[in-house]
């Protein structure tokens, strides 16, 4: 791997025929792949390939929680979001405003209170206080969340809760979800769960996807570099599951205090559908030509889950790599 030209050592390049034959079913037109998986692709071609196409994930070990870790936190958030929505919905208490706020909030204390005993029951905390203390940020997160929807002027009306598209397994979700992936007009079949679709007077959208950590989605972005692709495509697949409706933009709300309650909005407009088509046809391109390496972006390694795989040198040793196979990526990492 240390050698000034690519070999089979450094991923999936030059693959065999068997390995070729192989690889036609992970083509973008054979299957479908949810953004997640598809925005690995910017970060590293080869931890791509081992998450999507090989399949390998970190060996899971059963042992009692001693606090929230991010995901179990982000789990927790999704969950209530999903079942206040849903119960505001069924009592016509949508959109939530200032005069419905305050009953609002007690039903979302209801909820969390029964969402929180589900998930303490399934990872058996360790140290009871630490749970609590952990539950109560995530009130705080909540109610702060619902008092600023009240405050959106933006006109939007939340409508779709968990709309999945593509998922053979999914947890409950609306029920206008969907088992095929729809096929986006840059020839992406995509599969996967959109937090929320809100609509307004005269059937514009707004499809927004929650994040529960610190913002890293900069101002003005399209797709970071490849490197966050759910409001665009989550805003395309809208477009192929509601044709009658005009889809104005995709978002991310960083809905609690790690993420300051910021937003990030993309204008769901030529720039946002080029920006696709160069995500689907630079990937595209890869997996036809069997050219998958291990070649991180700046910083990729560090919380990678694959280093056990690739080890720590990734990011030195591609800098002694002829740099014209890697054009494509680079253009893609250069994208808004």
């Amino acid at each position: 791997r240390w050698l000034r030209r690519w070999t089979p050592a450094d991923g999936l390049v030059e693959p065999g025929a068997t390995a070729r034959e192989a690889l036609q079913a992970h083509a973008l037109s054979a299957r479908s792949y949810s953004p997640t998986a598809l925005q690995l692709y910017a970060a590293c071609p080869y931890r791509f390939f081992l998450y999507s196409v090989h399949k390998l994930a970190p060996r899971e070990v059963p042992e009692a929680i001693e606090e929230l870790d991010p995901l179990q936190r982000g789990s927790l958030v999704h969950e209530v979001q999903f079942e206040l929505l849903s119960q505001l919905r069924d009592a016509a208490l949508l959109p939530v405003t200032a005069d419905r706020l305050r009953g609002a909030q007690a039903l979302l204390d209801e909820v969390l209170d029964r969402v929180a005993q589900r998930h303490h029951d399934d990872l058996a905390p360790a140290i009871e206080r630490v749970w609590a203390d952990g539950v109560a940020s995530v009130r705080a997160d909540l109610r702060e969340w619902l008092r600023r929807t009240s405050e959106d002027d933006a006109g939007f009306v939340p409508w779709r809760f968990e709309l999945a598209f593509g998922l053979s397994r999914r947890r409950e979700g609306d029920p206008n979800s969907v088992a095929d992936p729809p096929e986006l007009d840059c020839g992406i079949r995509l599969r996967g769960s959109i937090d929320l679709v809100e609509r307004k007077a005269g059937s514009g959208i707004r499809v927004t996807d929650h994040k529960t950590g610190r913002v890293w989605f900069k101002e003005g972005g399209v797709v970071n570099g490849g490197q966050a692709l759910q409001p665009v495509l989550y805003a395309l697949a809208v477009e192929k599951l509601l044709p009658e409706a005009k889809v104005e933009s995709g978002r991310l709300y960083y809905c609690t205090a790690a993420g300051g309650y910021a937003e990030r909005v993309v204008p769901l407009d030529d720039t946002a559908r080029r920006s696709a088509a160069t995500v689907a046809q630079t990937l595209a391109a890869s997996l036809e030509g069997g050219f998958l390496p291990a070649a991180p972006a700046e910083g990729a390694c560090r919380y990678c889950d694959y280093r056990a795989v690739c080890g720590p040198y990734e990011e030195l040793r591609v800098t002694r790599k002829p740099p014209g196979e890697l054009a494509p990526l680079q253009a893609l990492r250069a994208l808004p």
